[in-house]
């Protein structure tokens, strides 16, 4: 009966220990995984004041005319409104309402314009486009109808390239445009640092090759919101290191040329 008493005790007791054991060991591990979340959430929360050497990768856009190029010569000799357009474009006109061309200015439409109804231009249309020098940035607005190409109706229409006259050879750069961008670029970083992208604005800055090939006549023709850094651009377009050769015209003729530099924000 003792011998029974006894054995009932002990494995009692084992149990007990068993349990108390495993009780603990879960507690143990609870409190390392309770331990490990709170660290996760202290180190996902823990945001620094400010980030530093922050600076808008993506910044030089382009260095050319403003809008798409047409050259002088061509434009003399335009007698319809095919060189304003491409080839698909043209096609998919089945009735032509109007044409209109545009003269721009500091990147705005002006008061100066003359409209006609057919392909052909007119002489009003002829004599403007022909007075336009280098440089000169204007808009053909066509307003047609044109076949819907999910539906196989007539629908209304239009389109309005921008184009800027370029010289038959136009202003180069010794090291190339590629090497005058990331010079741009590469220049500015530091005065770039903690650039917001969402405040930089879109802007352009314009500079004249001369037949002599200096820079001169440089301008912004708006803000990118950060005036140290526009006024880096200007700063640095007067110190590129390699030199500028003149445009020329169709008959050899050296002349002015307006590039533009794109940067900040990609915009229009």
């Amino acid at each position: 009966m003792k011998k029974n008493i006894l054995f009932i005790c002990t494995t009692f007791t084992t149990l007990i220990l068993t349990a108390y054991g495993f009780i603990n060991w879960n507690v143990s591990k609870t409190d390392q995984l309770a331990i490990s979340i709170d660290e996760n959430i202290t180190t996902k929360t823990q945001v620094p004041d400010k980030v530093k050497n922050r600076f808008f990768t993506d910044f030089i856009y382009d260095v050319g005319p403003r809008f798409g190029a047409i050259k002088k010569r061509e434009l003399d000799q335009a007698t319809s409104i095919t060189p304003f357009f491409d080839k698909k474009q043209l096609q998919s006109i089945v009735s032509l309402k109007s044409v209109s061309i545009i003269l721009i200015k500091s990147d705005k439409r002006t008061d100066t314009k003359t409209t006609g109804y057919s392909n052909k231009l007119t002489t009003a249309q002829l004599k403007l486009l022909q007075s336009f020098d280098y440089s000169t940035s204007f808009l053909i607005k066509a307003e047609y109808q044109q076949i819907n190409q999910k539906t196989g109706k007539l629908e209304d229409s239009y389109s309005t390239p921008h184009l800027t006259i370029v010289p038959e050879k136009e202003a180069s750069y010794s090291q190339g445009m590629d090497a005058l961008k990331k010079f741009l670029k590469e220049n500015s970083k530091k005065y770039r640092i903690d650039v917001d992208p969402e405040k930089l604005k879109p802007a352009k800055l314009y500079f004249t090759v001369t037949k002599k090939g200096t820079i001169e006549n440089i301008k912004l023709d708006r803000p990118s919101g950060y005036p140290l850094v526009d006024k880096t651009m200007i700063e640095l377009i007067n110190k590129t290191p390699g030199t500028w050769q003149a445009a020329e015209n169709y008959k050899g003729e050296k002349v002015d040329q307006e590039l533009v530099v794109s940067f900040g924000l990609m915009g229009c």
